[in-house]
């Protein structure tokens, strides 16, 4: 039966061929194979803790928006797009992804190191592509004694309502943009942080066409031997409405709101569940640790699924080679993605309706967002701490279930133990444990147990500072006797970031030291006074002036030289009419950007 799913994937999606990386030198640093020191922080901030803390108010709904837009503006990303345009189609779109991961290493010490992935597809149905590329940004480990890359990745790709139509409107906002550009802000605010694995930042191509990127770049792990310890994959994760036909598990009714959860898909079908075992460690270090300190609590609901169904994603692509994998997703989706095969479908997904929103009495202004930036912010957020959390976690325990006549005794394995153990137990029903408990030691009888109850028991590792490994593989055993009932875990390891909350519009922290007032007057006329209010000297000088419209085009740029105090320019409109932003660069530097709307009469 495998070989004959292989043969039917073959005929639909073809094959992949010509694997390469454009640099050797990334090469290297994914099979570990480097100097650590070379690529050291100036200063070395490693706690899980703070970096998790620290990303309440560094993760900006401001940088997702505007690299939101920017990323629509190239009209499509359909794989088998344009390659040569500077502002339309799937090479305009990696090139500019390729240049704002330049950006963020230059603003960190030069440690990001971005690279092409390039391979070819044959008889895809879509035809032959060669040459095309996945997007990488790669921040080398600290500690290469254990070489094992982290990867966080979306797909680049969009596409319309015919799979091949690679010239139709596709701005694919929610599908995929709202990964890609989770993808990006955890490049951007991560760089400047150190972790013992490395973490690699990457935009697929073609995975609407058969997961080409991903399937290409998982294969060239295996080839390279380049070790894979888990795999974030995020795949629209920003918006929050119901459509009429969303896949199942789905959600009713039609144009329900929800912003508060946040999907999680493992394979539930492994031998033992060891996909689902890396995802409940995720959901459960982010529960314990994480979720208090936020002001809106996102909640991550962990489907017993390995996808919608009928539906798949990138994360498929590494559990076919045995790497840990999950995928996150919106609760709430806009379409089953079939829009030529849904009778009557209304749905934004594979449309060109899938856009950020809807100008609805055509101001200039969007008045109805499609995509909710600050679900997002929390979705990047989550993502950021798992990575930082599994970065540091020990290793998944080895371990042994006695059957004996006093119930059901787990024995570790390990010569050296770790400083406390987390035992999970469920039936076999359901995708998290029902009951979780906390030992030290080595062996550990498993209390609350039903005589003749068929259990499923899982081992994780935590470390002084309460940071968890994925859990190990099910082991599955009948409890012989009933067990007297035990002290549930608490969940007592969580982080203390004061309450930090989340910002409507977080400030960039690399502009910090300069305000940008709000325009005079705003609406404008074609003219008006610019202020800003630099109160850090490191902002003195050349500055430039930058003013992008609405879907992401630059409409203007001028120097302007800053210093200390009050500055203002006077700033001459000269395109048409609508909502732009505005914000000042400096050395790689960024300001916060204002809204300037312009109405001529």
């Amino acid at each position: 039966m495998r070989n004959l799913l292989f043969s039917c994937t073959l005929l639909f999606f073809g094959s992949l061929s010509a694997q390469s990386l454009s640099s050797p030198e990334v090469l290297n640093i994914l099979k570990g194979q480097y100097n650590p020191g070379q690529y050291s922080a100036s200063t070395a901030i490693k706690a899980s803790d703070q970096i998790a803390c620290e990303l309440l108010n560094r993760v900006s709904a401001d940088s997702l928006s505007l690299n939101l837009q920017i990323l629509s503006s190239f009209a499509t990303r359909h794989a088998w797009s344009d390659t040569t345009s500077a502002n339309y189609g799937i090479g305009a779109t990696r090139r500019w992804i390729y240049s704002e991961f330049q950006k963020y290493s230059r603003l960190n010490e030069n440690r990001l190191r971005p690279a092409y992935f390039t391979f070819d597809v044959l008889n895809n149905t879509c035809g032959d592509l060669h040459g095309t590329r996945n997007v990488l940004g790669v921040l080398p480990g600290a500690d290469t004694t254990d070489s094992s890359i982290i990867l966080i990745m979306a797909h680049m790709d969009s596409r319309c309502e015919a799979r091949c139509d690679s010239n139709c409107f596709a701005p694919g906002a929610d599908d995929n943009g709202s990964g890609t550009v989770l993808v990006m802000e955890l490049a951007r605010v991560l760089s400047r942080y150190t972790f013992d694995h490395t973490l690699v930042f990457m935009l697929t191509n073609g995975e609407e066409q058969g997961l080409l990127g991903a399937r290409a770049f998982s294969d060239y792990c295996v080839s390279q031997n380049i070790a894979v310890k888990a795999v974030l994959n995020n795949d629209i994760v920003g918006g929050t409405i119901c459509g009429q036909t969303a896949s199942p598990p789905g959600c009713s009714p039609a144009g329900d709101i929800d912003s508060i959860r946040i999907r999680m898909y493992a394979n539930p079908l492994s031998d033992r569940n060891t996909y689902q075992g890396y995802a409940r460690s995720v959901k459960m270090n982010f529960d314990e640790k994480l979720q208090p300190n936020f002001q809106i609590k996102p909640e991550i609901e962990l489907v017993n699924l390995e996808d919608r169904s009928g539906r798949g994603g990138d994360h498929i692509a590494f559990r076919e080679n045995g790497f840990l994998n999950l995928r996150f997703s919106s609760a709430h989706e806009h379409g089953n993605g079939n829009p030529l095969g849904t009778p009557n479908y209304k749905d934004h997904q594979h449309t060109g309706l899938d856009e950020i929103g809807v100008d609805l009495d055509s101001n200039g202004t969007i008045d109805s967002f499609y995509v909710d930036f600050h679900y997002l912010q929390r979705n990047v957020i989550i993502n950021g701490a798992s990575a930082a959390m599994i970065a540091a976690a020990p290793e998944t325990p080895n371990f042994t279930l006695h059957n004996e006549s006093t119930g059901l005794r787990i024995e570790v394995l390990d010569s050296d133990l770790a400083f406390e153990y987390r035992v999970g137990v469920k039936n076999s029903a359901g995708a998290v444990y029902d009951s979780v408990y906390r030992f030290q030691g080595r062996n550990f009888v498993i209390p609350s147990l039903q005589a003749n109850q068929l259990y499923l028991i899982g081992l994780a590792a935590l470390d002084s500072n309460g940071i968890m490994s994925p859990f190990s593989q099910d082991e599955r055993e009948v409890a012989p006797i009933s067990t007297a009932a035990g002290q549930l875990d608490p969940m007592p390891y969580q982080f203390n970031c004061m309450q930090v909350s989340l910002q409507e519009w977080s400030q960039y922290p690399e502009g910090n030291g300069l305000e940008v007032l709000p325009p005079r007057p705003n609406p404008s006329k074609g003219e008006s006074q610019l202020w800003f209010w630099v109160k850090d000297s490191q902002w003195e000088g050349p500055a430039q002036l930058k003013v992008y419209d609405y879907q992401g085009r630059k409409v203007h740029q001028e120097p302007i030289i800053l210093e200390y105090g009050a500055n203002s320019i006077r700033y001459q409109h000269s395109a048409k009419n609508g909502m732009f932003y505005y914000f000042l660069e400096q050395e790689g530097r960024r300001s916060i950007s204002q809204r300037l709307l312009v109405e001529r009469s």
